[in-house]
């Protein structure tokens, strides 16, 4: 048993065992090293300490031996940290490298790259940084290739101190009463899984990835629970000898609290049981088989519903931001929405997640008049 892009495995006595690189040989091979814990939440806090504090050591003149650019330090940096990050992580700090930085700077001298020179190639990208010549780049893009390079040149002893735009997350819309009434009422009339995938969506707040990964073993009857444990996802392949451009990845959720067990109402649980009786454990929920449905598709299929319903086009995602809006007008404490929506931090919640739809607002100006 193991735990997929985490290098972590479970022995046959018991215990968890958890790799990381604690080091590199003269010639910038990977030397592991090994931790064993009881369980596999034990394990996984010591590797994630043990990789740490490799990260603080100063690194050795002699892993930048081979480095002598930025694209070989990149690369041998990238071949570093393969097995210790997501795919999805890995695949995108891929496609930044070589689309974005390489390009410009990958021919550069490793001992001449400093803060001024990221400083004015990001200024550069951000006037007129996009692949396809229109315009700059965003500043989220921005932020991400200025977190890559500090994380990655960091390991050869090289600090960036580099001023960044703002950055405001998209603000997503959230659906009234009235249209997730109608929204509900529409999912109900479908009689394949499309509207159930809409429905279990609304009513725990699980992102797409999770919702396209749930297979019946997921639902979980005797305890009227549904668990979240995995996510699915089309990245990019970074396979260097295959002709698929992109793949789809089945792995981890974003973070351990992702990993998490939510209650379903018990409309939606009577519907689940109902189906589950000529289900196979196996089988996707989204589309009754072994073969699973993708983000892309899952929200093909709810652009229809959302049409047939009524409602002016929206985001699959807006179904979890009007989970925890309507978790919130209903009075319940923000901790608990966290824990439902998988977050790290309340603080993620509070930020991104919580913002009352303006009828509630109005609600509560006018129990606020009415009190005098």
């Amino acid at each position: 048993m193991s735990r997929r892009g985490e290098n972590i495995y479970k022995r046959r006595d018991g215990r968890w065992e958890a790799r990381y690189i604690k080091d590199r040989d003269m010639n910038g091979q990977a030397i592991y090293g090994y931790i064993y814990r009881h369980t596999y939440l034990e394990v996984k806090r010591a590797q994630a300490e043990a990789r740490a504090n490799c990260g603080r050591q100063k690194p050795d003149a002699k892993h930048l031996v081979h480095s002598a650019t930025l694209e070989e330090h990149l690369d041998a940096w990238l071949r570093s940290i393969r097995f210790s990050v997501k795919k999805s992580t890995y695949a995108n700090y891929d496609g930044l490298i070589r689309r974005h930085i390489v390009p410009f700077l990958g021919k550069k001298p490793l001992c001449q790259v400093d803060g001024k020179m990221i400083q004015q190639y990001i200024n550069q990208k951000l006037e007129s940084g996009r692949l396809d010549g229109k315009g700059g780049l965003s500043a989220k893009t921005a932020r991400d290739i200025v977190g890559l390079l500090k994380r990655s040149l960091k390991t050869a002893g090289i600090e960036l101190d580099i001023s960044l735009p703002k950055y405001s997350l998209p603000k997503l819309r959230v659906l009234t009463r009235d249209e997730q009434s109608a929204l509900i009422t529409a999912a109900k009339t479908e009689d394949d899984t499309e509207g159930l995938g809409v429905l279990i969506s609304l009513f725990t707040g699980i992102r797409i990835g999770e919702l396209c990964s749930l297979t019946w073993s997921d639902v979980l009857l005797d305890d009227g629970v549904l668990k979240i444990n995995k996510t699915l996802q089309r990245i990019e392949n970074c396979e260097a000898d295959s002709r698929s451009k992109t793949v789809i990845d089945i792995g981890t959720p974003k973070s351990e609290c992702s990993m998490r067990y939510i209650p379903l109402p018990h409309f939606l649980l009577c519907r689940l049981a109902q189906l589950k009786k000529t289900a196979h454990e196996n089988d996707y929920i989204l589309s009754g088989n072994d073969r699973y449905v993708e983000p892309r598709v899952c929200q093909y299929r709810f652009k229809k519903l959302v049409r047939s319903a009524g409602i002016d086009d929206i985001n699959f995602h807006a179904l979890r931001h009007t989970f925890a809006t309507r978790c919130v007008e209903l009075g319940i404490d923000v901790k608990t929405i966290s824990q439902l929506l998988g977050h790290s931090n309340v603080n993620i919640t509070l930020n991104r997640y919580v913002h009352p739809a303006f009828e509630y607002q109005r609600e509560c100006i006018e129990k606020l008049s009415v009190s005098f």
